[in-house]
């Protein structure tokens, strides 16, 4: 997938799991949250030639390498681990996503901040010569 694409899922699954977390329905919103955080570091990712082949520790460090770079303002490394094991809670145990001192609100700020640096970046790859 190109990064555009990506930028665009990612945008698609945080609209889900805002819409779920406001529904009451946590576990949906866990699983599109991280989804939407792994597709705005893909995106992200693929512009800055770091390799993420489909592992989510792979993303993971990607993350903390965007953040390194300071392309990302927050390193997303430890909260995609935090929502890869909320999602993993919540869909295979059956438990309520565990946010540890995070609320879903702050989660949704960061991720949906990291949405929207992908699409900036991929906006502003399109208009460049």
């Amino acid at each position: 997938m190109s990064p555009q694409s990506k930028a665009g899922l990612a945008r698609e699954h945080f609209t889900r799991a805002s819409g779920a977390f406001a529904a009451g329905d946590p576990v949906a919103g866990v699983m599109f949250l991280h989804l939407a955080a792994e597709a705005a570091v893909v995106a992200l990712s693929e512009l800055q030639g770091i390799a993420t082949e489909r592992q989510h520790w792979r993303k993971g460090q990607a993350a903390t390498e965007l953040h390194t770079r300071s392309i990302l303002s927050t390193d997303l490394g430890p909260i995609l681990e935090l929502l890869n094991q909320a999602r993993k809670d919540a869909g295979y145990e059956g438990e309520d996503p565990n946010f540890g001192d995070w609320t879903s609100e702050d989660l949704l700020n960061i991720v949906e901040n990291a949405v929207q640096t992908a699409e900036k970046a991929v906006d502003t790859r399109e208009v460049a010569p």
